[in-house]
């Protein structure tokens, strides 16, 4: 195994887009190792050959090679296919992660779609892979993401995720709260309608139940939207408006501010059922540190990096839903 005193992090989703970047990023700029945990093979190999050379010319040693460290900055890695759809995929790729490395220092779940189908268990591909694969995958690590004092997990959220109504638990404990049976409901296909929104509201509060669990043992959880980015995650849409995307969206680059600052930067602690949220406006005529800023502007607002906002979390301040989507994801991926 390599020693723990490896610098690693693991980015989901990474051969294209908001996910390559950030891994391009950590690699160059912060001088990461990092696995590019991708659903093809040869479309992680190729990813992880862009990225090394693309280093290599940027930071020439006497040695270079796609598979091998560039001088004082880290190298990309394809270690094994990683499908979030398929709790058996999660589970074979956090197994090979294990048997190499003692540690994981920063884990980035980037990959998501938009799109939804019914999986073998009934339940909706798009919160299965955006949301369950990555909690299963995310459990299954804390061992190796334990052993590194400091380490993170960073989910990708969306401002979708303002535009999720509250739903009214079919038990009296429920009730006004986004509980157990209302997140069931959000999990099965043809059950939900906003399955996209809810996936992104689920990786907010994902965040909060990983510091309440986790916090005091070095470990903390940020969430982040990347803002709107021209990405593949559009490729189901029609042709004719991917070139107004274009025109109006951020770059890939531009959209892996918030992950990379998130991955790399001091941030406090959160509060009590708090999180600490970045998304890459200005936000304008908005009190960023008392209440969720109008979804507007974070949709299109002035481009600057990063800023740290508050999500739009459910009435009763998100920790009672935060345990209950907990339970349920406990319940759906079988651990």
């Amino acid at each position: 195994k390599d020693g723990i005193s490896r610098k690693l992090a693991i980015v989901t989703g990474s051969n294209t887009g908001v996910g390559f970047e950030t891994a391009k990023s950590l690699v160059s700029d912060y001088g990461f190792d990092v696995i590019l945990a991708c659903r093809s093979r040869n479309k992680g190999l190729s990813a992880v050959k862009k990225i090394n050379e693309e280093v290599s010319r940027s930071f020439p040693t006497k040695e270079q090679d796609s598979s091998s460290s560039t001088g004082s900055h880290g190298k990309a890695i394809f270690l094994h296919p990683l499908d979030l759809c398929d709790f058996d995929s999660v589970k074979e790729f956090s197994t090979q992660v294990q048997k190499k490395y003692d540690n994981v220092n920063i884990l980035v779940n980037n990959a998501g779609l938009n799109s939804s189908e019914k999986t073998q268990e009934g339940l909706d591909s798009c919160f299965k892979t955006n949301f369950l694969g990555h909690f299963l995958l995310t459990n299954l690590l804390m061992p190796a993401l334990l052993k590194c004092q400091g380490s993170r997990v960073i989910n990708l959220s969306s401002v979708t995720h303002h535009f999720v109504e509250e739903g009214i638990g079919e038990k009296e404990d429920e009730r006004g709260s986004l509980g157990r049976s209302w997140w069931t409901k959000q999990a099965t296909y043809g059950q939900s309608g906003i399955s996209y929104r809810t996936s992104k509201l689920a990786s907010i509060l994902f965040s909060i139940e990983l510091n309440k669990r986790f916090g005091s043992k070095g470990l903390q959880s940020i969430a982040v939207n990347p803002g709107s980015v021209n990405s593949d995650i559009w490729r189901g849409y029609p042709r004719w408006i991917i070139p107004i995307f274009r025109m109006i969206y951020l770059t890939s680059k531009q959209g892996s501010s918030t992950s990379v600052a998130a991955a790399v930067g001091e941030f406090p602690k959160a509060q009590k059922d708090k999180v600490v949220y970045l998304q890459p406006y200005r936000q304008l005529f908005s009190s960023k540190a008392q209440k969720p800023p109008f979804p507007a502007f974070e949709m299109l607002g002035p481009y600057v990096g990063y800023e740290i906002t508050t999500p739009r979390l459910p009435s009763d301040g998100g920790p009672k839903s935060a345990q209950a989507l907990w339970e349920v994801s406990q319940n759906l991926c079988g651990i």
